[in-house]
């Protein structure tokens, strides 16, 4: 199976903002009031990014919606078309990166069987996801602490659910003898503080000299040595 680059993981999957705002718009979400769909992406689109800068250069809780309309070069009142509160933009956000990643992590495991290439495969599938869409995560992660209490709790509930997914593919490879008999839960939560660890301190990764593609193979093996039955380092690689 050949290995997906950055790029052609990105257009497969429509890992960019413009196409989460178009799927957004085209869904419906939040207080859209805007007929022509391609103006109401690119506009939503306008929006979200400049949350995003914004969000990280004062915080979030610190931003206005009057800065937010001035960042995005939106009236105050264009900025109402398409959201009604500072609190429905974080929903907004917060809800469409978890399905993102829901999404994107059921293609790239769809119709690989063995749990070590299950492993490897939902390993990168999240870093790519996470690298396309890293202002996005990196927003979520900071800011879960100022969402309101439902929103909060989705995303506790979504962070969970993506753990579930390395936490069943474990319990598989535990069934073919393949992996150790820990605590697969909390494997999948080391695993997981890993894969955070990219979008977080992606500065410090880069400083070690290593991209997307040779982290996802770090954390594989890394969880590979981890998990497996026999004591023995195995690296697992595509080809």
């Amino acid at each position: 199976m050949e290995r997906p680059s950055l790029e052609s993981f990105t257009a497969r999957h429509h890992l960019d903002s413009r196409s989460l705002c178009a799927q957004i718009v085209e869904a419906r979400e939040g207080a859209i009031a805007v007929r022509s769909a391609g103006a109401a992406t690119d506009n939503l689109t306008r929006i979200i990014e400049a949350t995003l800068r914004l969000a990280n250069r004062k915080g979030f809780a610190a931003m206005t919606l009057r800065e937010l309309a001035r960042e995005s070069g939106l009236s105050l009142g264009g900025l109402y078309a398409y959201i009604g509160s500072k609190d429905e933009l974080a929903r907004l956000i917060q809800s469409w990166v978890s399905r993102t990643l829901r999404r994107v992590m059921a293609s790239a495991l769809a119709d690989i069987e063995t749990s070590r290439m299950r492993l490897a495969t939902a390993i990168e599938a999240h870093l790519l996801t996470t690298e396309a869409l890293r202002e996005w995560f990196f927003f979520l992660y900071m800011e879960a602490h100022h969402l309101a209490s439902d929103e909060r709790r989705q995303a506790v509930a979504a962070e969970r659910n993506s753990e579930q997914i390395f936490a069943d593919i474990i319990r598989q490879g535990q069934s073919e003898g393949r992996y150790g008999a820990m605590n697969a839960d909390i494997a999948a939560g080391l695993i997981k503080a890993m894969l955070q660890d990219w979008y977080l301190k992606r500065h410090k990764h880069g400083e070690r000299g290593l991209d997307v593609t040779a982290y996802a193979d770090t954390v594989t093996a890394a969880a590979e040595a981890l998990l497996d039955a026999s004591g023995e380092t195995t690296t697992t690689t595509h080809s």
